[in-house]
């Protein structure tokens, strides 16, 4: 229903006492109605009529909440209808798909799932931080030839041409002269070799040159090992996160025949209501496991993807045969040969090469942090050399070769040719006195900066040995590990059956049957973890020392099936 509301005139004043006024005013009104019913019907129509306010629509009732508005209601919105002209406002109707989406996939049949040295392969020439590393040692390698040209030869050369348009003015002794206004040139060039026969400064810059690539050869090489263990920890971490998603599957389903069981026995009078709440509990909380593990993998995998540049497909699994003990090997070795099991501590006795010290003593020198922190020590050194050779003489060899062609003499009227030519040898000496401080400033700065350089490299060092130290220990503990948990596993499976079979015949409750449930999935997830925990750890021992290659990543993924 449409109401209108008409504004009473207070200045007319009519008195509608009689009938035919009464009903002149009803026709009138009826007739206002029909107009304004007619034109809301039309469906064209571009405005509306309102007297003394607007019309209030009440087809259907307003929802209590705005409906939200999405890009494509965006592209469309028209304020007021039919009025405004659409606009290209730059949101497009459909998402774009990204970089991820649109990559080539992997080269492998579909369906099949892909390994890690497939990743490894693939994220080698994708990895955006071991991309940026080959671009910084490619440059790097220019600082050795830049730091060579301060020892070759400078030749410069400076050409020059002249042209003068010479009028004198008035008053002048040569505006008297025949020529006043004339025009003449003048050319000339200079060429001048420079070698330096004594500078220490310059020699230091060469070196800082040298020791700078070997800098860029060990940050390559130790972002090539980075890569192993970043690839390595993230394919393990998916596998981890989808063996949880596994295990919480398979928990929801004992917890459910447990909560079925239960029921059953309340309604036959078997059990009370205490085993069904307990039951009921423990598939809510089994549910509420099984999607945090659920957006933990897609975490995971997208940590995955972010290596390789585009989406991954199903990853091989590692075997529950794999035996993982013996991976690491005498890093000073040259024939890797398969050690002895060690036995079940973080303490093994291990043949010669093989111990803990060892280790440390081999990533104390070959770890490539360390060894670049250590050439850092020889840059600073030879900064500090560069410094004290401020005050050093310097002696250079000049040769120099010039011209002069001259048509003209400037402030005379005569036309003289000129050519001249000027080659000159010396031997340039020169020797620094006073440079208002800055010399011995800049000579107690780099004897700072060394000091600063043997504490960074101190302090890598002990942190190698102390890496390798809880590698070690998480390698060979963790076999340890998984052998107890493997025990431990089989434990807590007799238990969770023989718990079902009390509860069957009356002797247990639901709690003890849940506890068991946990206690067996509980054992397989630390059982997991442990076996991936190992692993990353005979990898990152092995990279602590400096000897990680492409080897030891194709003997873990022999592990895979």
């Amino acid at each position: 229903m449409i109401r209108f509301t008409f504004p009473l005139n207070l200045q007319l004043r009519l008195r509608l006492k009689s009938l035919r006024s009464a009903l002149l005013l009803t026709l009138v009104s009826l007739c206002t109605i029909a107009s304004a019913l007619a034109q809301t019907a039309q469906p064209n129509t571009t405005s509306t009529v309102t007297i003394q306010g607007q019309a209030e629509a009440a087809t259907k009732p307003r929802p209590s909440l705005p409906k939200p508005l999405t890009a494509a209601d965006l592209t469309g919105l028209q304020i007021p209808p039919d009025m405004v002209i659409k606009q290209n406002l730059g949101v497009p109707n459909q998402p774009s798909a990204s970089n991820l989406m649109n990559a080539n996939t992997f080269n492998i049949a579909p369906g099949q799932a892909i390994d890690l040295m497939g990743l490894y392969q693939e994220a080698a020439f994708s990895d955006p931080v071991l991309n940026s590393a080959r671009f910084l040692f490619v440059s790097k390698q220019e600082l050795f030839w830049q730091g060579l040209s301060v020892l070759m030869p400078q030749i410069v050369a400076s050409p020059g041409l002249t042209r003068y348009y010479q009028h004198a003015a008035n008053n002048s002794a040569l505006q008297t002269f025949t020529g006043n206004s004339r025009v003449y040139g003048q050319r000339n060039y200079d060429v001048t070799l420079t070698q330096p026969i004594f500078n220490a400064s310059a020699f230091e810059v060469f070196r800082q040159g040298d020791l700078n690539t070997k800098v860029a050869d060990m940050g390559l090489y130790q972002a090539q090992q980075d890569l192993v263990l970043r690839v390595s920890q993230a394919y393990f971490d998916v596998l981890y996160s989808q063996d949880n998603v596994e295990l919480f599957k398979s928990k929801i389903g004992l917890i459910k025949q447990q909560l079925n069981a239960a029921k059953a026995r309340f309604e036959a009078g078997l059990a009370t209501i205490v085993d069904v709440n307990f039951a009921q509990a423990g598939y809510d909380l089994a549910i509420s496991q099984e999607i945090t593990a659920q957006a933990d993998l897609v975490v995971k995998r997208g940590i995955l993807e972010q290596l390789v540049g585009r989406p991954v497909p199903a990853l091989k699994p590692l075997a529950k045969e794999a035996k993982i003990d013996g991976v690491v090997r005498d890093p000073r070795a040259k024939v890797k040969e398969v050690l002895p099991v060690p036995s079940e501590n973080i303490n093994p006795q291990l043949p010669p090469g093989q111990t803990l010290n060892d280790w440390i003593h081999q990533a104390e020198t070959a770890n490539f942090a360390v060894l670049g922190a250590l050439l850092n020590v020889d840059i600073a050194s030879s900064n500090y050399r560069a410094a004290l050779a401020t005050n050093y003489p310097t002696v250079n060899f000049v040769g120099s070769a010039a011209y002069n062609s001259n048509n003209g003499v400037t402030f005379s009227n005569i036309a003289a040719s000129q050519n001249i030519y000027n080659n000159t040898v010396a031997l340039n000496f020169n020797i620094p006195i006073f440079s208002g401080g800055y010399n011995s400033s800049l000579i107690r700065q780099n004897a700072a900066l060394v000091d600063k350089a043997k504490s960074d490299y101190d302090n890598l060092r002990r942190t190698a040995a102390q890496n390798t130290r809880q590698a070690f220990t998480g390698f060979y503990g963790g076999l340890a590990s998984v052998k107890a948990y493997e025990a431990a596993e089989r434990s807590t499976t007799s238990a969770a059956e023989s718990s079902q079979l009390g509860f069957e015949v009356g002797t247990l409750i639901s709690l003890d049957v849940l506890l068991a449930f946990d206690a067996l999935i509980n054992t397989r997830l630390s059982l997991n973890q442990a076996r991936y925990n190992t692993i990353m750890n005979a990898l990152k021992l092995k990279s602590y020392a400096g000897a990680l290659t492409d080897s030891d990543l194709t003997s873990i993924n022999g592990l895979l099936r």
